[in-house]
């Protein structure tokens, strides 16, 4: 008995120790389990910022691009004899452009960490990139894209006010204009907008004093920010160097730009790095409602460059020669209108309805024709129309949002905050709103006043020393014979 005791001992502790061992397995298989999904999900996490590093790459690229562009629009715009002057300028808006950006521009408009104010970035970190470190491999160049990201937005607001100035602006006046506008001028009206600590800024949740009331300004990808302080740059730079010589005064069409061609393909170069423009504000493309946000901003921009266009067109071709039609179908025309009607969406491309992209579009048109014939009613001499497109047409696609910002597509950063909820009121004029509009107008007060009283005293200084335009002998021969060696045109 004992002997069958002792042999039916093994049994029964295998049976015993059969659920346990089962259990055992079962966690240590979820440990297993868990650990994988973790490392899935750390590999997702890592996709995720190398793709949105990529996307904002390929946007800055296309926006880079734009260079291209408005160095063809300026060349076929202007006289034959200046081309070489002009083509010479928009290299270095991208140049110098890129080093001053590099320097003070991009520390001044951006603060990193603590402390900042709603004026100006305070903290070193931007200021030369000093403060970046891509040696601990958690980066993957997220600070390096956004740099490059904004100095192409930098350097298309630096490049916007040589045409308004050309072949009459000395290089010297042209490069003190570009060191203020992309070391002080321009990086200061970001800082307010665009960083959370700016004054004027709708992702600020303490904004100072009695922008208290208001929601922030709404510039998705910079109406304001980058055309209207380009624009204003233009319109005092064009008003204090005064017109080229023989202009307003004798047969228009000695002044008509020298090839068409080049308007047309500089106009398609710019609408293409538009796409990076618009949908690439959104600086991602990973986290929720990003890839929607671009994708949506494509298509606004899309109709809203279409309806200018075709607004510009009939415009022009329709009225009466008293204000401002022709008896032709006006290519010119109708390329700056195209163009009026993408900077009037830039502002609000993702935060209005497709339908509204199309009325935003059609009357920047109407504004920068009534811009256009204005300025020379008024013999301010501006070759490539800077102003009437980038300026005026800012403004109203600023004030545009303010009528036609959409409660599904509008954000504040402040939202939620503090006890603030954003509601009714701070919708678009059209879904019963109003506080945006005052926002975006009062916003559109100070840039102006910002941007062109700098400018006038930058301007006016350099007349005095004459270190503005060169002298009559050099105009009239064309800065490309007397300054780069003869014409960019040698047949």
């Amino acid at each position: 008995h004992c002997f069958f005791v002792l042999l039916s001992l093994p049994v029964v502790a295998d049976r015993r120790a059969g659920p346990t061992q089962a259990i055992d397995a079962a966690m240590a298989a979820e440990e297993t389990l868990q650990a994988t999904v973790d490392a899935l999900k750390a590999q997702v996490e890592k996709n995720e910022k190398a793709m949105d590093t990529f996307y904002l790459l390929f946007a800055a690229s296309l926006v880079f691009l734009m260079q291209a562009g408005f160095a063809l629009l300026a060349a076929g715009s202007i006289r034959m004899k200046s081309v070489k002057n002009i083509l010479l300028k928009s290299v270095m808006d991208a140049c110098a452009g890129g080093i001053i950006w590099y320097l003070f521009g991009f520390g001044v408009a951006f603060h990193q960490g603590e402390g900042g104010n709603g004026f100006i970035g305070t903290s070193g970190f931007n200021y030369a990139l000093s403060g970046v470190d891509d040696t601990s491999g958690a980066s993957y160049g997220a600070e390096w894209a956004f740099f490059f990201f904004q100095y192409a937005f930098a350097a298309a607001a630096a490049t916007i006010t040589s045409g308004a100035v050309a072949e009459r602006c000395t290089l010297t006046g042209y490069l003190a204009y570009v060191m203020l506008i992309v070391g002080l001028l321009y990086p200061v009206v970001v800082h307010w907008v665009w960083d959370p600590n700016g004054f004027l800024s709708a992702f600020n949740p303490e904004p100072p004093g009695p922008f208290k009331k208001l929601p922030g300004m709404i510039d998705f990808a910079g109406s304001g920010v980058v055309h209207l302080t380009g624009g204003v740059c233009a319109f005092m730079g064009a008003l204090t160097i005064r017109p080229r010589l023989g202009r307003f005064v004798g047969d228009e069409t000695l002044f008509a730009g020298q090839s068409s061609s080049l308007q047309v393909l500089g106009t398609f170069l710019l609408w293409f790095g538009w796409y990076g423009f618009n949908p690439g504000s959104t600086l991602a493309i990973t986290p929720a409602g990003y890839a929607r946000d671009a994708a949506r901003a494509a298509v606004t921009t899309t109709l809203a460059a279409a309806s200018g266009a075709t607004t510009g067109l009939l415009l022009k071709r329709g009225l009466p020669s008293q204000l401002g039609g022709v008896p032709m179908w006006d290519l010119a025309a109708t390329c700056n209108s195209l163009l009026g009607g993408l900077v009037s969406i830039t502002a609000g491309c993702s935060t209005v309805d497709v339908w509204a992209s199309i009325v935003i579009g059609l009357v920047g048109a109407i504004v920068y024709h009534v811009a256009s014939c204005t300025m020379r009613k008024l013999k301010i001499d501006d070759p490539l129309d800077a102003f009437a497109v980038h300026g005026a047409c800012g403004f109203w696609g600023v004030l545009a949002v303010g009528w036609f910002g959409h409660y599904d597509y509008l954000s504040f950063g402040w939202d939620g905050k503090n006890g603030d909820v954003a509601g009714k009121a701070h919708y678009g004029i059209i879904y019963g709103g109003g506080m945006l509009f005052s926002a975006q107008l009062v916003a559109l007060i100070i840039e102006v006043a910002w941007v062109g009283g700098l400018t006038a005293l930058l301007f006016f200084a350099l007349k005095k020393t004459g270190l503005l335009r060169v002298s009559r002998e050099i105009e009239e021969v064309g800065m490309d014979s007397s300054k780069h060696g003869g014409s960019a045109y040698h047949n």
